[in-house]
């Protein structure tokens, strides 16, 4: 029985080297095929891809075109200052035939055949203010589309930083994980060469195979989030689905950080939804104003001249002929009653201007929150940026004495895992620092309205 119990133990033990081989054997040409396909896909920096994903979206290009409508409102309404004119032309024939006789004579008042070709005119010459409030109120809806696109493009500009970010730290993942594959194969190569000189068991070979499986398998995970990052951030810049491309270059560096009342006065000034809720409080202001001038009288010039026929005077005694006419006159327009439906709009308006004011006093808080946390957490990362590297110092050296040991025959295999486990939580932390530092930095950067898809 013992005999079988080893001989099971021993096969299981070749079944796990060889899938472990097999498995190490396509990790290492997927590298190779991933390196060679990487050295012929251009490289993507950040600046690049902020500014693609900022000019190839369909929201912006769909806010763009709110700013072309909201600069044509503006035109539209500036047309008040300007007068109306209207050419008519008309013909009537009519059965009826209207005459008087005078002595010996016949004289037809309507003709058979009438004709009228004329043009109206007209101009509003003063409404108490009514159109200039009008025109203040579309252009305050032009500025508030502007606003909306660089809004628009703050969120998505900041959305491809932070999946590039990601990207960053994937790839470097990968690149730590091939390393810790790298320090684990030769640490077997050393366990074997111990195993075969009798003074180590199989167990410490089949205990590093088994943690160069899991590291394996991180990997792979790793590259799968590397590869579906990288379809988010092409989709965010609008390429193709055949155009490739890699990321490169360090993490994004934060700016320097001010103090705290600065920074929030900054972004109160910069933010592109601040600005918007002001713009829409102001609006509402202005149309309350509107329906307030709706009580006052408007002055409207008109006019008409042409050429007609049925037309007799003292000059023309026959109603065939064309006579050329023109009449022209004011008009004063008092509005006296109107069911209380302007006192009614008065109040809509007051309520919908407290309304506004409300939402731009909400908007500047959440401002002001976004920027004091994006503050202390940049604060926070920069402190676990400087501690990651110093345990990483630490943890190289334990490891180097750690092997050393084992290497002559003093130290245990799971003291060198012990110290092998330490680094590379330490590498990891490390990096996840500074991702945490780049996205903060990102977080402060959007939190001040910082137009990062511009490059300065």
């Amino acid at each position: 029985m013992r005999t079988s119990f080893m001989f099971t133990i021993a096969r299981c033990l070749r079944v796990a080297c060889c899938s472990f081989s097999l498995v190490c054997s396509a990790l290492f040409a997927q590298q190779a095929m991933d390196g060679e396909a990487r050295a012929s896909v251009p490289s993507l920096s950040f600046d690049q891809a902020v500014a693609r994903a900022a000019a190839n979206q369909p929201l912006i290009l769909k806010a763009q075109a709110e700013v072309l409508f909201a600069r044509a409102e503006v035109g539209r309404t500036k047309s008040g200052y300007l007068p109306r004119l209207t050419a008519q032309a008309g013909y009537d024939r009519s059965n009826l035939e209207q005459g008087i006789d005078i002595g010996s004579d016949y004289v037809r008042l309507t003709p058979k055949n009438a004709y009228d070709f004329h043009i109206d005119g007209g101009m509003l010459i003063y409404d108490f203010g009514k159109r200039e409030l009008q025109v203040k109120l579309t252009r305050s809806g032009l500025d508030s589309a502007l606003l909306g696109v660089d809004e628009i493009k703050l969120d998505i500009a900041c959305r491809t930083a932070t999946i590039y970010c990601d990207l960053l730290f994937l790839k470097r993942e990968q690149k730590e994980l091939d390393g810790e594959i790298a320090i684990l194969n030769e640490h077997l190569g050393s366990a074997k060469k111990k195993e075969d000189e009798g003074s180590a068991t199989r167990i410490e070979s089949l205990a590093t195979q088994l943690r160069l499986f899991k590291l394996a398998n991180r990997r792979n995970a790793a590259a799968n989030a590397y590869a579906k990052q990288k379809i988010a951030l092409g989709q965010l810049m609008g390429l193709p689905l055949d155009e490739d491309f890699n990321v490169d270059g360090d993490f994004p560096q934060p700016a320097e950080t001010k103090e705290a009342q600065s920074l929030v006065a900054m972004a109160l000034a910069n933010r592109p939804e601040v600005q918007s809720a002001l713009k829409a409080e102001g609006a509402s202001e202005l149309g309350r104003l509107i329906i307030e001038q709706s009580r006052y009288p408007s002055i409207t010039f008109h006019g008409r001249a042409g050429y007609g026929n049925g037309i007799l005077d003292s000059g023309n005694q026959n109603a065939s002929s064309l006579v050329l006419n023109w009449s022209v006159g004011v008009l004063l327009t008092l509005p006296l009653f109107d069911g209380f439906q302007a006192a009614r709009e008065a109040e809509e308006a007051a309520a919908k201007t407290e309304a506004a004011h409300q939402e731009s006093e909400a908007r500047r808080r959440t401002v002001t929150s976004q920027v004091l946390q994006a503050v202390q957490d940049l604060s926070a990362s920069l402190a676990g940026v400087t501690s990651a590297a110093l345990q990483i110092g630490q943890a190289e050296e334990y490891l180097g004495m750690s092997k050393a040991q084992y290497d002559l025959g003093v130290g245990t295999n799971g003291d060198y895992f012990d110290a092998f486990d330490t680094l590379s939580l330490a590498r990891h932390e490390e990096l996840n620092a500074q991702l945490q530092k780049a996205l903060a930095g990102l977080a402060l950067r959007q939190a001040l309205g910082e137009r990062i898809w511009i490059k300065e």
